[in-house]
């Protein structure tokens, strides 16, 4: 997690919130009035939620309404915020909310925040668009600040309303809403809990790949000035709060007006517009909200905040896209001991909830699904009752709804038995149970017009790369700068464009000019996977093709390890000295990135360090555990069972016992080296996964070793996926689940993941030189 200075968040953060001037304006408020706060009735919970697509005067984004649906069903389903309670300033035009102009955005933050907040009360403001930065009249007198180019600029949030440009032709008067005015706005409110989630930006400009950014770059030295209304509403927010400007100038540079304040990204970093399975949202909004759909368990926000930063980071090192959050607390309170939000949630866990019953049919939100998993049309779901227990039949069965469809977030399905319908109602909530996984992964790829001289014999090649049998492994795509399009990694050369871009966007780590690899959908490069200069597209795709393997690899395990399952499996990843904090390992555990199901490292592990990995079983049975380890290159690793003597003895944890691995009688060490992250794949089964264990003996023979850890070569990754995906499907169907979820309406195959058969964990571990 980022966490600054206080007077230095605002130079050195890089989401709009970060280049705002945000700081607390009341700043003799004393932490224990939160406690005070607390102990009255029960708090009312205000929300307003503005998401911003259709820019008249910028470039138009996808996710922004998406993004106001996300936190919506979030706060209602979650954390019980009553409907009437949250207002959404968007430009939906299938409602008859308030449009976005500046003039609405504002209405709505006086009359539904300012004028209706208690002391006690619960406030979430939400603000998914482009940020930008404009003069600042009274920039920010800091010695970072005197060495900062940028710091007489003051960031924004761009409503959606028109520039005007001055009759000089050159300069312009925009709309935007200062970082000085929210400071005003936020100061306003009277309560203490106050959060603000802000997923924009100012770096980077249109769009970067397959992903729009969500940032209106109008100026680097001045070109651009507030209206004159906005210094009009400053300084009537001032006279209101008594405050002299002079004072307000000292006073802003102690830290947030109030609450508890999450930006997207650094200030160098982008915030970006992603197309995920079937629909555009922000990145940091999915990410955040999923997790909180997931958490299981009283946490602080600062706890929540370090899981997320940490997940994204390392999400982005493998991804090679610069993302991190960032957080501030109000200065002089404890709020970093508060939840996210003020409040823990109300509800149990869940990955979607009924919002609609016709007839037969059921619609049901999508929210908690992880994107990995998102495009199975046969998951199977439990429904919780009020009580947040599995709902039953008489015969203790459970109720269950097979989906069948889907639109965007929107899953469409009916229940497995008629006549359970009656016990349904809207608002219920649903647990994955059984959840379809692709017979035949595959990788997207996108063809980048870089490669236009030789884009035809490219595509040849890569449509043959990954061959399993007659299927090939690769799907080959066009980059759609519009972000209609899901790819998994783009192909392309390093252009001084590129590269240019890249650089304005704070990345340093970039492959020669003329060199062709991978980058990620948001165009950031995987400097490892690049060739020499002026390699033809072919050469590269034969270079490409054992990392092809293991990235397929990888994005099956990362969906079949964003599955919940409510078997009884906990346990811990720690050091043999004891040094350092052990890293849960539990059924739910909340934590996350792209999927919470990932833990990570309170503080990170030393190289050098012998890492052990303890699982407990509390099921009344035995089960069986296997662990992969997957380094910051991609490289695989089998760490556990590490005796091929006796693979299935060395997997079982007896019922109600406990298992450390390595064990000492296998005579190995785990000893992790140099720096950046290891991915730890966990899989506890019901049964011992044999088509797995079968092909890693036939390893361990032809490399004539008995106990050793393997890493996988060349085809081994994808030897190993196909024993595992016919194991969980041989697993899910001696449970009885296989022939109730086979069958799609699109016609694709897919597997059974029976959830209580499998309890699948990734664990991402940060190793610092």
């Amino acid at each position: 997690m980022t966490r600054l200075k206080r007077r230095h968040f605002l130079q050195a953060a890089g989401s709009t919130l970060a280049a705002m001037g945000l700081s607390q304006l009341d700043f003799l408020t004393q932490a224990n009035q939160y406690g005070r706060v607390l102990a009255q009735g029960t708090p009312r919970k205000l929300a307003l939620l503005v998401g911003i697509n259709n820019y008249t005067t910028a470039n138009p984004l996808r996710g922004c309404l998406t993004d106001v649906e996300l936190q919506r069903e979030l706060l209602i389903h979650r954390f019980g915020f009553n409907p009437s309670d949250i207002v959404s300033v968007w430009d939906n035009a299938s409602t008859n909310d308030l449009k976005p102009s500046r003039e609405n955005i504002l209405r709505a933050f006086q009359e539904h925040l300012i004028a209706q907040a208690k002391p006690g009360d619960v406030v979430v403001f939400h603000f998914s668009g482009h940020g930008s930065r404009v003069i600042d009249p009274s920039p920010l007198d800091t010695e970072e600040c005197r060495q900062d180019d940028n710091c007489h600029l003051n960031g924004t949030l761009v409503p959606n309303d028109p520039v005007t440009l001055r009759s000089d032709g050159e300069t312009s008067v925009v709309a935007d809403i200062m970082g000085r005015s929210l400071f005003l706005l936020t100061n306003a409110i009277q309560t203490d809990n106050v959060t603000m989630v802000l997923d924009s930006c100012y770096s980077g400009a249109g769009t970067r790949g397959n992903t729009v950014v969500r940032a209106i770059p109008r100026l680097t030295h001045g070109s651009s000035t507030v209206s004159e209304a906005e210094l009009d509403m400053q300084m009537r927010l001032l006279a209101d709060a008594d405050i002299s400007p002079e004072d307000f100038e000292v006073r802003r540079q102690l830290g947030i007006a109030n609450g508890m304040a999450i930006g997207s990204a650094r200030r160098e970093q982008l915030a970006l517009d992603y197309f995920f399975e079937g629909f555009h949202a922000g990145a940091f909004t999915y990410l955040l909200t999923r997790y909180l759909w997931q958490l299981s368990r009283s946490e602080t926000a600062e706890t929540t905040f370090v899981n997320l930063a940490r997940s994204t980071r390392a999400l982005a090192e493998r991804q090679a896209h610069p993302q991190e959050p960032i957080i501030e607390f109000k200065p002089g309170s404890a709020n970093q001991a508060q939840p996210l939000y003020f409040m823990n949630p109300s509800s149990p866990t869940a990955e979607a909830v009924i919002t609609n019953i016709t007839g037969d049919q059921i619609a049901f939100w999508l929210g908690g699904v992880s994107v990995q998993n998102i495009t199975a049309l046969n998951t199977v779901f439990t429904v919780l009752g009020a009580d947040g227990q599995v709902l039953t039949r008489s015969d203790g069965t459970p109720i269950e709804i097979q989906q069948s469809d889907r639109s965007g977030l929107e899953g469409i399905g009916t229940v497995v038995e008629a006549g359970d319908l009656p016990q349904l109602e809207e608002g219920q909530l649903l647990r994955e149970r059984v959840v379809g996984i692709p017979a035949n992964p595959v990788l997207r790829i996108g063809l980048d017009d870089s490669l236009e001289d030789d884009m035809d014999s490219t595509r040849t090649a890569l449509e043959t790369a990954l061959m399993a049998g007659n299927v090939n492994r690769i799907e080959v795509l066009p980059v759609d700068p519009t972000g209609s399009t899901t790819l998994d990694y783009i192909l392309g050369r390093m252009t001084e464009t590129y590269a240019e871009q890249l650089r304005d966007a704070g990345e340093t780590n970039l492959p020669p000019l003329g060199s062709i690899g991978l980058f990620t959908p948001s165009l950031s490069p995987l400097t490892h996977l690049f060739g020499r200069v002026n390699e033809t597209g072919v050469a590269a795709v034969n270079r490409l093709r054992s990392q092809f393997r293991l990235l397929l690899v990888s994005q099956v395990l990362d969906g079949i390890a964003s599955t919940h399952s409510d078997l009884q499996i906990s346990g811990e990843v720690f050091t043999s000295s004891g040094v350092g904090t052990p890293v849960p390992i539990s059924s739910r555990s909340g934590l996350g990135n792209t999927n919470p199901r990932v833990t990570t490292t309170p503080m990170p592990f030393r190289a050098g360090e012998d890492i052990l990995i303890r699982l407990d079983n509390q099921e009344n049975r035995e089960m069986y555990l296997s662990c992969l380890a997957i380094d910051s290159l991609g490289n695989f690793i089998t760490l556990y069972p590490a005796d091929w003597e006796a693979p299935e003895e060395a997997a079982r944890i007896n019922r109600n016992d406990s298992l450390t691995v390595p064990r000492p009688q296998d005579d190995l060490r785990f000893a992790v080296s140099g720096s950046g992250h290891i991915q730890l794949v966990t899989l506890v089964s019901t049964s011992p996964l044999r088509n797995v264990l079968r092909g890693l003996e036939a390893m361990a023979r032809s490399r004539g070793v008995q106990r050793s850890f393997i890493q996988l070569e060349n085809d081994e990754p994808l030897t190993v996926i196909e024993g595992l995906l016919g194991d969980i499907d041989n697993l899910s169907r001696d449970r009885g689940s296989g022939d109730a979820t086979i069958t799609t309406v699109t016609g694709s195959t897919q597997r059974a993941l029976d959830t209580d058969v499998l309890a699948a964990f990734s664990t991402m571990i940060e190793i610092r030189g």
